[in-house]
C-alpha cells in the first residue's frame, strides 16, 4: 500500500512538471520598436497571440509558433 501511494505521488509530480515552459520565455521588451500592421499571427511562448513576429519580438518574446494561440 505504501509503495502504491509513493508511486502515485511520484507520477503526479512528474506529470505536473510537464506543463509549458514559460520561465525564461519573456525577455526585456524593446523600446521604440516599430513593426508593420500586417496581420500574420504568431503564438508566443507565453500563450498570447501577437499580430506578427515583429510584435512578439518587440514585446520581448523569445520564441513563438506561426498561427494564433489555441
Amino acid at each position: 500500500m505504501k509503495t502504491l501511494f509513493v508511486l502515485i505521488i511520484l507520477l503526479i509530480t512528474i506529470f505536473s512538471s510537464c506543463t509549458k515552459n514559460t520561465i525564461n520565455c519573456k525577455g526585456t521588451p524593446i523600446a521604440d520598436c516599430m513593426c508593420t500592421q500586417q496581420y500574420d499571427p504568431v503564438c508566443g511562448c507565453d500563450g498570447k497571440t501577437y499580430g506578427n513576429a515583429c510584435a512578439a519580438k518587440c514585446a520581448g518574446i523569445k520564441s513563438w509558433t506561426k498561427g494564433e494561440c489555441k
